[in-house]
């Protein structure tokens, strides 16, 4: 069926406005909002509302996101001064923008740009070559949309801030005319925002008055002679130049060229990615929350498909060729012990295998084998069921019904494969391979030596895309992949992939293995290329290595004390109560204190609140804050009301449920290939976000503990970030700072103010140390009076006073800006490409948010290099001592290890020894450590 309306059944597509959307949640949402770190996330707070609305509610057949060209767009062409007084983004906003498309990939929604036009573009063409038989919801507030709406009712707008839909009748009443005409109006109004000239004079009242008499601006223009009053058509003829130019600037483009498919935009959100999106990078755990579960994940990958670039799209026709029937039949299942030693005979010739697991889960430490699929060459793939099992149609079923299909002994097959495997002439290929690896692990099996095509993806392409298979076999091979939904099924309805019959198992199971294979060659041959050796040698020697060591900490697991978490989350009920009560007591009646909606009536209907000179019915933090700061007790108490319920929610009550019943332990999952700079992640639970500021976050990390007779060790890198800025900006004074063992805010403070570093108080080194991180990310004035509570001038004179002391900053950020500018990407210290496809964006948002991230990257980046290089460094000096020692968590720049008592004094110092000289720089490396039976004691 075509996209655009072609077939028996009516289809709804969802269009979002990308960019006007999030720029809209900018302005509307508490500018309080932060992540921990300090990172403002309003405007992404605001964005992910309406996905989660658009997931929830709308239900669509297909969806996409709508985004502007990175470069000029041809009204840029036609009308040089278009969109030319468009004021410089906001800094926090900009700070922003590069989690803006991650975030949209992490929902599993294909964002579309198509170069020279803008989103408004895009959105044209599809609603109106699809609304013509189907329905289109567009999903935005920008009134240029409204010309697209129609009559009939089967294109309309829906604002989700609002909850308001547009139609056919509040065009009417905001511009006077129906959709068809609001392109004339607009023409005759311009639009100052995008520097649509207009006519001088002319309003919204005068403008529709005309259109309804003349109906379009070119009838207007041959029958000027008949405008009555004189001024309006002396004012008319002086600027019909300008009419006539705004007319072309307002109407859409509705023939824009992209090859789209109804695969492409297929409703399919991946509930799962999106909910760890929320939580672990943005720190979102109400909205994540919020999302309806029971969908379907994406099977095992890291992230979905992110922006298509049809600009850019040329994908290469793999040899195995579009997906159909004919194609599938290429595939064998392998029932038989002799078919499976041809295919044994068949990976021994070659030399290489891809292989994969299908699983009863995504938890690869709770999963159940089903079978392995294995391909030795383009286009040919097996699957070999193990362990799927079939229902007897007719009967109702009490649970003892199953019945094993016609397939081989797994211990047999382990049997003949084991040898495969080991086999270290033989290369092992997969993608995303680290779950495999806990899968085969579990069942005896173990692969040392390995390649995995998501992590060649990610050192070749960090940050141009995403690095799910499905993505990448679209992109580089022209195939689009069978999705786990079409042979699973979705919802309520799903079946685990033990009960999915051995004719649909085949085609999907074995397609992975070829597809991952002929992505494994052609990533392969990008790697040898002349001038890749640094990129390929981060692969092999940091992205893959630490393939196994990762695996192994995961299943390894930290242990929890229950009956603390339990203990303190008690305590945390008994405080809400407390809390609940007096809130009560204030009020003078009892409520739900969790309803926005009820807590609303009590504080500005029962008590006449007013947040200032606010007048709202909002009950959002910012507005709370303002209440407490007026002296309103109840305000307050609201507020640690909601801080407890968070500490009880996310992460006591949370934890307890996410310990391992048969190993008293929580065992998270990492992510190496998330952020393009090769930062870590963690989910299931994110033990990355373990609140540690407060009191109450530090009570959280002692109920982590050691086992008896064990300590664990915390070895934290001191200062990283800045020890790497010293090095790669070769500024001297920086530098001697560190190799003089100075404290680094403190020696800051004394050069930004001229005095003794023993007369540094507590309060000019908070502000120091703000201004010391702020300037690795980029930050500004505006970021830098907010938090340091500063004015905009005193912030200003900081910055530039911080530039003056620490020579060769400056240059440095410069020199990342012009290097992205020069070659799409910034590197790291051993050599990881971040790829900043926004750094020639004609829009001054993304170039700036690119910018911004330029500077960063390297810092970041290289810090994730050298503590993915040093772990299975640290793994192999414990083996190699043959010590017990165990690696249990990574945290940002903390590795924390479980340690026998009695190994303390050879392991801890063998630890820091190899963290502090894994690289070389131009200022020491510096750990510190800490030793206790619970984490908070280790830190």
């Amino acid at each position: 069926m075509c996209i655009y309306g072609e077939g028996d059944s009516v289809q709804h597509l969802v269009i979002i406005d990308g960019l006007s959307f999030f720029f809209r949640a900018y302005h509307a949402v508490s500018n309080r909002l932060t992540r921990s770190d300090g990172l403002p996330t309003n405007a992404l707070y605001g964005f992910s509302q309406m996905l989660i609305k658009v997931v929830k509610d709308l239900q669509p057949d297909l969806c996409l996101v709508a985004l502007d060209s990175i470069g000029p767009t041809f009204r840029k062409d036609m009308y040089p001064e278009y969109k030319a007084n468009r004021a410089e983004l906001d800094e926090e906003m900009a700070l922003q923008l590069p989690y803006f498309e991650p975030l949209i990939a992490a929902f599993g929604l294909p964002g579309i740009r198509v170069e020279g036009v803008e989103a408004d573009d895009i959105i044209a063409t599809l609603a109106t070559r699809y609304g013509v038989e189907n329905k289109v919801t567009i999903v935005s507030s920008d009134k240029d949309l409204l010309q697209l709406l129609d009559e009939a009712g089967q294109v309309r707008m829906l604002d989700t801030m609002k909850n308001k839909t547009f139609g056919p009748a509040e065009v009417m009443e905001k511009f006077g005319v129906g959709p068809d005409k609001v392109i004339e109006v607009q023409a005759l109004i311009g639009d100052s925002s995008d520097n649509v000239p207009g006519v001088r004079g002319i309003g919204p009242k005068t403008a529709a008055q005309l259109i309804q008499q003349f109906e379009t601006i070119e009838n207007l223009y041959n029958n000027l002679d008949q405008v009555e009053r004189e001024k309006l058509r002396e004012s008319l003829k002086n600027y019909e130049k300008e009419a006539r130019i705004s007319r072309k600037l307002v109407e859409l483009k509705q023939d824009v060229e992209f090859p789209l498919t109804e695969e492409e935009l297929a409703f399919n959100p991946d509930l799962t990615g999106a909910a760890e999106y929320l939580k672990n990078e943005l720190e979102f755990k109400t909205l994540a929350d919020r999302l309806p579960a029971g969908v379907a994940a994406v099977k095992k990958d890291e992230k979905a498909q992110k922006t298509v670039n049809f600009a850019e799209k040329t994908p290469q026709m793999s040899e195995k060729g579009e997906k159909s029937a004919e194609g599938a039949q290429k595939y064998q299942t392998v029932t038989t012990q002799a078919a499976f030693k041809e295919w044994i005979e068949r990976i021994q010739q070659a030399g290489v295998v891809a292989i994969d697991t299908e699983t009863t889960s995504l938890d690869a430490l709770q999963a159940k084998l089903v079978g392995i699929s294995l391909a030795v060459k383009a286009g040919a793939g097996c699957y070999v069921p193990l362990a799927h099992v079939q229902k007897n149609e007719g009967e109702l079923d009490f649970g003892g019904n199953d019945e094993k299909i016609e397939q081989l002994d797994k211990n047999w097959v382990k049997e003949q494969l084991k040898p495969i495997l080991l086999d270290k002439s033989i290369v092992k290929v997969g993608h995303n391979l680290k779950y495999d690896l806990h899968i085969l692990h579990g069942e005896g099996l173990d692969i040392p030596h390995l390649e995995d095509t998501m992590l060649m993806s990610f050192c070749l392409d960090g940050g141009k895309h995403g690095h799910n298979m499905d993505l990448l076999a679209l992109k580089h091979l022209g195939h689009q992949t069978i999705a786990f939904k079409d042979v699973a099924g979705t919802g309520k309805s799903q079946i685990t992939f033990d009960q999915v019959p051995l004719e649909q198992a085949t085609p999907y199971a074995a397609e992975d293995a070829d597809i991952t294979l002929q992505l494994y060659e052609f990533f392969k041959k990008r790697l040898d290329a002349a001038g890749m050796e640094p990129v390929k040698k981060l692969y092999e020697k940091v992205e893959r290595a630490l393939v196994p060591t990762l695996a192994r900490m995961e299943e390894q697991g930290i242990l929890v004390d229950k009956a603390e978490l339990s203990k303190l989350s008690q305590e945390f009920e008994t405080r809400l109560r407390a809390h609940e009560a007096e809130i009560f007591k204030l009020a003078g009646t009892e409520f739900n204190v969790n309803s926005p909606k009820q807590l609303g009536e009590v504080l500005f209907d029962q008590m006449g609140l007013q947040a200032g000179k606010k007048k709202t019915r909002s009950t959002n933090v910012e507005i709370m804050e303002i209440l407490a700061a007026d002296g309103h007790t109840i305000a307050a108490e609201v507020l640690a009301y909601r801080q407890v319920a968070k500490l009880r929610s996310t992460y006591t009550e949370a934890l307890i449920g996410q310990i391992n019943p048969k190993t008293g332990r929580v065992h998270t999952s990492y992510h190496q290939a998330g952020a393009a700079t090769g930062r870590f992640s963690s989910s299931d639970p994110n033990l990355q976000n373990i609140p540690i500021r407060s009191e109450d976050g530090r009570k959280i990390r002692r109920a982590f503990i050691a086992q008896s007779g064990w300590q664990l060790l915390g070895a934290d890198y001191s200062q990283i970030e800045l020890r790497l800025l010293a090095h790669m900006s070769d500024s001297k004074p920086l530098q001697e700072a560190f190799i003089q063992g100075q404290d680094i805010h403190t020696h800051t403070a004394h050069q930004l103010l001229g005095i003794p570093h023993a007369e540094v108080t507590t309060d000019q080194r908070r502000v120091a140390k703000i201004i010391n991180f702020g300037i690795v990310y980029g930050m500004g004035a505006v970021s830098l009076a907010k938090q340091a509570h500063l004015t905009r001038e005193e912030a200003k004179q900081y910055i530039e006073q911080y530039f003056e002391r620490y020579a060769g900053v400056r240059e440095y950020m410069e020199y990342n800006k012009e290097q992205a500018r020069a070659n799409g990407y910034v590197t790291t210290l051993l050599g990881r490409r971040v790829h900043l496809p926004e750094i020639d964006s004609n829009h001054p948002g993304l170039k700036a948010g690119a910018e911004r991230a330029a500077i960063n990257a390297p810092l970041q980046g290289s810090n994730a290099d050298i503590i993915k290089l040093v772990m299975p460094r640290i793994e192999q000096a414990l083996q190699e001592q043959s010590l017990q020692t165990r690696m249990l968590l990574q945290v940002h720049d903390e590795l924390v290890f479980e340690v026998p008592e009695a190994e303390m004094e050879t392991a801890k110092p063998l630890i820091l020894d190899l963290m502090e000289n894994v690289v070389s720089l131009k200022v020491p490396l510096k750990v510190g450590s800490g030793v206790g039976a619970n984490w908070e004691d280790a830190h």
